[in-house]
C-alpha cells in the first residue's frame, strides 16, 4: 500500500488511453494528448447532472433552465457552478476560473471562458477554451477557442 502513496504520475494520457496504447513520446505531443483528455473528461463532467452518478451525488452542473434570477446573478451562479465542477471532478486541473462571454450579435447565447492550471511534467501550464451551451443544453467547446 505503501508504493500506491508514493505514485508519481509520469504520463499525462489517461489510464485507458495507455492501456490503448495511445501514450506519446515527445513532450509536446504529450502535452497536447493531456489537453485533449482533459477536454474530453470535461464535456463528460459538464453536461452530467448532479445525482445522476451514484458514487458521485453532485458531479456536473445543474440544469439552469428554470432559473428565476436576473441575467446577472444567472450568469454568475452558472459561472460559479461550472468552476466547482471543473475543480472538484477533474484531478489535472488544480485552478481555474471561469468568466461568462456576453455576445453582441447573440445575447442569449450562454458562452464562458475558462482559464486553467494544468501539472504538466512538473510544472503548471496555463491553458485557456471556451465553452457554450447548445441548443440541446448541452455544454460543447466553441469553434473559436
Amino acid at each position: 500500500m505503501a508504493a500506491l502513496l508514493n505514485w508519481v504520475r509520469g504520463s499525462s494520457a489517461s489510464l485507458f488511453e495507455r492501456i490503448q496504447g495511445e501514450g506519446n513520446s515527445s513532450s509536446r505531443s504529450r502535452l497536447s494528448g493531456l489537453i485533449c483528455s482533459v477536454q474530453q473528461h470535461l464535456i463528460e463532467v459538464l453536461n452530467s447532472r448532479p445525482g445522476g452518478c451514484q458514487s458521485a451525488v453532485g458531479l456536473g452542473v445543474v440544469d439552469f433552465n428554470d432559473a428565476t434570477a436576473t441575467t446577472s446573478d444567472f450568469r454568475t451562479s452558472i459561472e460559479r457552478a461550472i468552476k466547482e465542477c471543473i475543480e472538484g471532478y477533474e484531478p489535472r486541473i488544480s485552478s481555474a476560473t471561469v468568466q461568462s462571454v456576453i455576445s453582441d450579435a447573440d445575447p442569449l447565447l450562454l458562452s464562458f471562458h475558462i482559464k486553467a492550471c494544468v501539472d504538466f511534467d512538473d510544472m503548471g501550464d496555463v491553458v485557456e477554451f471556451n465553452i457554450q451551451l447548445n441548443n440541446n443544453r448541452r455544454y460543447c467547446f466553441s469553434q473559436d477557442a
